[in-house]
């Protein structure tokens, strides 16, 4: 049975920001003493929040980070994304077929969740229905922001499916007793299978995935 609402996350679901992202942290994390490339970036702080990431390069380094570190950061990913930011492959397609209910429920603060959708020519699709972590005090893994983006969409959990990338992303919708399905991309078909989710590689497959 097709769902009656469906939430989705941001990052590396909607739009293709993940790699864009954690390339500048990469590149940022060596005024650290903190060698990593983009891709195991990719794997360390996919779907993961701000906060996340400041933890994680404080644990790494040993010290603590520089006041003037996250604004930079936070400018260059946004410098990057005026020019390199897309849409998903095929998520446009997908949103022009359905006519139920979307919204989005993610990690990324307000004002950068916003600012991809702008960009990318999705905003529109989602008529303010933009939910984030800061709404809720919690992010994923814990299942507040999903609860909290059913409730504020009037459907009971079961009525909802979640599309997500990340681990974090599927483990929160497991918790949330919401039928997720997980884009492969920065986790492979087996790390979503296990967390939980029903994997899928592109934007197309969801029609028939979903009995649209």
């Amino acid at each position: 049975m097709a769902p009656k609402c469906i939430i989705f996350d941001c990052d590396g679901t909607l739009v293709d920001s993940e790699y864009l992202t954690n390339t500048v942290i990469a590149q940022m994390a060596s005024e650290l003493g903190i060698e990593m490339t983009a891709e195991e970036a990719t794997k360390t702080f996919g779907g993961k929040t701000l906060e996340a990431v400041i933890y994680k390069m404080k644990e790494l380094s040993g010290k603590e980070i520089p006041s003037d570190w996250l604004p930079r950061l936070i400018t260059k990913v946004s410098e990057s994304y005026k020019t390199n930011l897309i849409p998903m492959d095929g998520i446009k397609d997908f949103l022009n077929l359905i006519s139920i209910p979307v919204c989005v429920a993610s990690n990324g603060e307000p004002k950068h969740v916003n600012g991809s959708l702008t960009i990318t020519g999705l905003i529109d699709y989602f008529d303010g229905k933009i939910y984030t972590a800061s709404d809720v005090g919690i992010p994923k893994p814990a299942p507040d922001l999903f609860l909290y983006a059913a409730e504020k969409m009037n459907f009971r959990p079961s009525d909802c499916v979640v599309i997500e990338d990340s681990i974090s992303g599927v483990t929160a919708a497991v918790r949330a007793n919401i039928t997720v399905y997980g884009l492969v991309g920065i986790c492979s078909a087996e790390e979503l299978e296990e967390a939980g989710a029903i994997p899928f590689t592109n934007m197309r497959d969801l029609p028939d995935l979903l009995g649209f």
